[in-house]
């Protein structure tokens, strides 16, 4: 029997085929550019820490407890350093707020407790808490340890273990980040200062509700001489992020101290400038 179709019944199947299209079109994640917001949460929060981190060693050598004596940290003129040597802890006092001379805005207390007589030592650690503590607006809170895992004198590197428990992070506007990490940190020690290439892994939850993983897949290079000038921004390797059935990576570059990351996505890639 020969089946004949009419020109309705033809249109009403055209129809039918093109939504199915359609929406195969608006569930295929290489169709659409994902949110970068958990990204771009995630570099502000980076950065954060990436300016402890040489701030706590800064202090540290200021107070005898690393490689040198001496060390000009980014320390505004009214912030106090108090070092109790029986209690080995050290507590930094921005009190209600102060700007560094690399224009960095601090405010509450960070409160370094350590172990041993010297940061070098292997099997030292520092434990990192916060009262109040701000840094350019984000209120940073949790508990942070650094463990030196080894030093190799030849070549002047110490390794780090570096865990950020129940961290949260907060917005001016109040909104917040969950954040957990757990990284190795290679520090140099060169003739233009430090250079940092850290390796890890990172969970949280953003400022919007997403949960995301983020793990580095080539080591992140962070250089003192950089920091120095406010650039807390990795100046090489690649972070990649995963939320909402997405994979977004983030390429920080071959070196230079920028703020130009090149984000790559489903489907797409575009640079960013970071603030």
């Amino acid at each position: 029997m020969n089946k004949q179709f009419s020109i309705p019944s033809l249109a009403f199947l055209a129809l039918i085929l093109l939504a199915q299209f359609s929406c195969s079109d608006d569930t295929d994640p290489t169709k659409n550019e994902p949110s970068l917001a958990v990204v771009e949460d995630e570099f502000k929060i980076n950065a954060a820490f990436e300016d402890l981190d040489f701030l706590t060693l800064d202090v540290l050598q200021r107070s005898g407890l690393g490689a040198r004596t001496q060390a000009s940290a980014d320390l505004c003129a009214n912030a106090t350093v108090t070092h109790n040597e029986n209690t080995r802890k050290i507590t930094v006092d921005f009190g209600t707020g102060c700007t560094s001379p690399n224009g960095v805005i601090r405010k509450g207390k960070i409160l370094l407790s350590y172990t041993g007589s010297n940061f070098l030592f292997p099997g030292t650690s520092i434990v990192t808490t916060f009262e109040g503590y701000e840094v350019n607006g984000l209120k940073i809170q949790g508990i942070r340890t650094i463990t030196n895992a080894g030093i190799n004198l030849l070549t002047s590197r110490v390794t780090l273990n570096v865990k950020i428990e129940n961290g949260l992070i907060t917005w001016p506007d109040n909104s917040k980040v969950t954040y957990n990490s757990t990284q190795v940190r290679q520090a140099t020690l060169g003739s233009a200062g430090y250079d940092v290439s850290v390796t890890g892994t990172a969970s949280g939850k953003s400022r919007g509700g997403v949960d995301y993983t983020a793990a580095v897949i080539e080591p992140l290079i962070i250089k003192e001489v950089c920091a120095r000038t406010g650039v807390f921004i990795p100046s090489s390797g690649v972070l990649a992020f995963t939320y909402q059935n997405f994979t977004v990576t983030a390429n920080y570059g071959i070196g230079t101290c920028d703020k130009v990351v090149e984000i790559t996505y489903p489907g797409g890639s575009k640079e960013i400038t970071l603030d």
